[in-house]
């Protein structure tokens, strides 16, 4: 300690000494001072400083010589620690303008030759504004002074780099121009990008070129259409970069009486032009104003690709900017006869129908100017859907729900709150019915701030007009004897009574029910059936066979479809098993069949928790069976099968493994994905290509149908994409169909899986377009966010002229990517049209 004492005492002393000597040394005050104000004359060295004014934010770095750094983080005098022998330069700069706020700050009396201490230079900072920068090259007279409006900068000595005093504000004009030339000797300078609108966020950067010679050398350039790279070229060494069509000067000036030769240095592309040049060479008796320069126009092709035709000899014509037939009998990529101008307008439009087509057709990037080859985004004339359609509700996440009759339009007005894993069914008219989950209420004022068990009964009308209106409209109904709410149930409509049957699910209290619900739409009345109830387990009976007394047990979370005949098919979840000890930790894997009012249990077991065995790939067996899982998704398929795919075990695994099951032969197929739960990523291959290698990642609570060719469809839920694990919003596509999707050629590999649509990452927000107003707007930029425990239901052609699938909620990202009260329930309902 006495020793680090000792070394301070020492090193005090050393500075004093050193200081003293510094001072004996200072020039006298009374001295004169030609280098620009300050202290007085001397033998040097001598410090340079000046003054800062009109600074509010912090962090400005100045700079002498490029070398010598100076932090000021105020208004006030500033010295640069660096001294300058006497007749020495400087040349004080700013090197980081003021920041927070930011501000820019111009130099004035920033350079000179040092003959005593400096302490004019001028520091003026401002706000919102921008400096005019100024570099100077191949100046040796002296008077060069240069003009922006009434700002005057004179340029003294050999400085290169300067800023005029005054900054301008963001949007307000510059013009900079020779005020007077330099003498001693007489030089001629010019000006290069001297003009033009301060922008924030864009330095000006003004080029003066001096030259001893007198003459200039410039002509005009015409039929440039704003590409890059375009530079002429006097003399094979001055090089000059063309941003616009007009007038140009080249920077060098060459002698009375000398000689000339332009030339294109570099053409221009994006787009490509071969510019030609007129008059480019001669001897310059005065100055050069005649060199022509001329770019060929460039022209561009619009293409169009076709899509969702239906057969190869349809009737469509489109038409582009009133006038440009063109021909589109099948689907694939066309060309119109008439390229466009670059930077010209164009405008398509489906001039004769297809005739082929039970809907219009829709033209998606109609219009635009025309700047590449081909054009960007090329046209795409959309017969056949493949688009997503943002139809009503809000697209904000953890929204109430509002229940209020009100005048049209209804579509954002009058919804259900967000909500997930809720109970639905579509009725015969292909109204869409909404039994909540757990979500928020609808009341008002709300019965909770929080998310709950609120059972609210909701029918969405209008699904019959593709392009909306007032008649597309949720609307709260009032029932008798409702069920206790739930969510996680299975619901499914009678074909013979159309009464919207439910079974199952979880209540507030954590039971998991097996009681059987009936809801007669004509009178609007809820009927228990017999049997059933809370935590309840399983009656299994003799596999096979049906009986009055069999039931499911309690359970959440099965997958289920109902077949061509009218029967419902149910499998796993989580919940009771045939033991009634308990009705925790139990994954069942257990296949039933309700129809003429019984219950057949069909295959698997009757206690939980089961392995499964998969067998051979592809190859059915009678002792193949699914792992016991919950949140599975099913479909059946045009022949009868009951497939299903995914679902979840405990902790983070989740299965991707595709089932068939066959109900004549009474066997289960292990047909895709991994072996057991696995949490295995997606292997997403090309959008919109079958492959064999193609899989889904591992997940659950995903949405599911099949379209009128039997093919299986399945959207987002909680799970696995390439390389993490997130909310899904992920379109997938299973082929069974031997009759190619109309309009999608890359649709012909059977059995194998398509990434369709959707981000191929996990958590990603909605992209929702133009919102419901009443009339809607399909698109195919548009995608729900990802979410899982989705509710959705189809529409069949019958109802609603074509296939639909609707989807409505879930827990996942709004259009912000906002997790609102940190709940994320969404209340938006999308339509997506597949191709027909």
């Amino acid at each position: 300690m006495k020793l680090a004492i000792k070394k301070f005492l020492f090193a005090s002393s050393m500075i004093t000494a050193l200081l003293l000597a510094a001072c004996s040394g200072l020039p006298n005050s009374g001295s004169g001072n030609p280098g620009g104000g300050g202290g007085g004359g001397g033998t040097g060295p001598f410090t340079i400083g000046g003054t800062v004014t009109g600074m509010t934010g912090t962090g400005m770095v100045l700079q002498n010589n490029g070398a010598d750094s100076l932090t000021v983080n105020g208004n006030g005098a500033f010295t640069f620690k660096t001294a300058v022998a006497k007749g020495g330069t400087f040349s004080v700069a700013v090197s980081t303008p003021p920041s927070t706020p930011t501000q820019t700050c111009t130099v004035s009396g920033g350079s000179g030759t040092a003959s005593a201490n400096v302490t004019s230079v001028q520091i003026t900072c401002s706000t919102g504004t921008v400096a005019i920068g100024v570099n100077v090259a191949g100046l040796s007279g002296t008077g060069l002074v240069l003009q922006n409006g009434t700002d005057f900068l004179t340029i003294t000595g050999t400085t290169t780099t300067t800023q005029f005093k005054n900054a301008i504000a963001f949007g307000q004009t510059y013009n900079v121009t020779v005020s007077q030339q330099p003498i001693s000797p007489a030089q001629t300078c010019t000006v290069t990008n001297g003009s033009g609108t301060a922008t924030q966020g864009v330095t000006i950067n003004v080029q003066v070129t001096c030259s001893l010679g007198t003459i200039s050398i410039g002509g005009s350039v015409s039929g440039y259409s704003s590409g890059t790279g375009f530079i002429l070229q006097n003399n094979g060494a001055d090089n000059l970069t063309i941003l616009k069509n007009g007038t140009f000067t080249f920077p060098t000036l060459v002698p009375v009486n000398g000689a000339y030769a332009v030339t294109v240095f570099s053409q221009p592309s994006g787009p490509n032009q071969t510019c030609t040049v007129t008059n480019g060479t001669g001897t310059a008796a005065a100055n050069v104003t005649n060199i022509s320069i001329v770019c060929p126009a460039v022209f561009h092709p619009i293409d169009v690709n076709v899509v969702g035709v239906l057969g190869s000899s349809g009737s469509m014509l489109l038409q582009d900017n009133g006038g440009d037939n063109l021909s589109t009998p099948k689907n694939g990529a066309y060309t119109f006869a008439t390229s466009i101008a670059h930077g010209s307008a164009y405008d398509v439009n489906v001039f004769v129908a297809p005739g082929t087509q039970p809907f219009g057709c829709i033209v998606w990037g109609f219009s635009g100017t025309a700047l590449t080859t081909p054009v960007n985004p090329i046209p795409l004339v959309d017969c056949g859907h493949d688009d997503w359609t943002w139809m009503a509700g809000t697209n904000l996440s953890d929204q109430f729900g509002k229940a209020k009759v009100v005048a049209c339009p209804p579509a954002l007005n009058r919804t259900p709150g967000g909500s997930n894993y809720s109970s639905t069914w579509t009725d015969s008219s292909g109204n869409l019915w909404l039994f909540t989950g757990i979500g928020f209420t609808s009341t008002e004022p709300p019965i909770s701030n929080r998310p709950g068990y609120f059972g609210e009964l909701w029918e969405y009308t209008g699904t019959q007009n593709y392009f909306g209106g007032c008649a597309n409209s949720w609307n709260l109904i009032s029932s008798t004897g409702s069920p206790t709410p739930r969510w996680g149930a299975v619901t499914w409509t009678d074909p013979a009574t159309g009464n919207l049957m439910l079974f199952g699910g979880q209540d507030s209290a954590l039971h998991f029910l097996n009681d059987l619900w009936s809801f007669n739409i004509a009178t609007l009345t809820w009927t228990p059936l017999p049997a059933g109830g809370a935590d309840q387990p399983g009656v299994y009976g003799t596999q096979g066979t049906p009986s009055a007394t069999n039931v499911p047990g309690g359970r959440w979370g099965a997958s289920y479809r109902l077949d061509a005949t009218g029967a419902l098919w149910l499998f796993g979840g989580f919940g009771c098993d045939s033991t009634g000890s308990t009705c925790s930790n139990l994954l069942l894997n257990d296949l039933w069949k309700y129809s003429g009012g019984q219950w057949t249990w069909v295959s698997g077991a009757k206690t939980g928790n089961q392995s499964g065995s998969y067998g051979s790939q592809g190859t059915p067996s009678a002792t193949n069976v699914p792992p016991g899982r919950q949140a599975s998704v099913a479909w059946i398929d045009n022949s009868g099968n009951f497939w299903m795919f995914g679902g979840f075990t405990n902790g983070t695994n989740g299965f991707n493994d595709l089932w068939k099951f066959d109900p004549v032969a009474k066997q289960w197929a292990w047909i895709s994905g991994a072996v057991g739960a696995a949490s295995t990523p997606g292997n997403y291959g090309t959008q919109g290509v079958a492959a064999a290698s193609n899989v889904p990642g591992a997940r659950w609570l995903s949405a599911a149908w099949s379209d009128t060719h039997g093919n299986l469809y399945v959207f987002g839920g909680q799970g696995f994409d390439a390389t993490g694990t997130g909310s899904l919003g992920d379109l997938w596509e299973f082929t069974l169909s031997t009759t190619t999707d109309a309009g999608n050629p890359a649709k012909i590999a059977l059995n194998q899986w398509i990434w369709l649509r959707g981000p191929s990452a996990v958590s990603q927000p909605g992209i929702y377009g133009l919102a419901p107003s009443p009339a809607v707007w399909p698109h195919v930029t548009n995608n729900p966010g990802t979410r899982w425990g989705a509710s959705y239901w189809t529409t069949s052609a019958s109802q609603t002229s074509e296939q639909q699938f609707w989807m409505f909620g879930g827990e996942g990202l709004d259009a912000t990517g906002s997790t609102g009260q940190g709940f994320q329930l969404l209340n938006d309902l999308w339509r997506y049209v597949p191709y027909q």
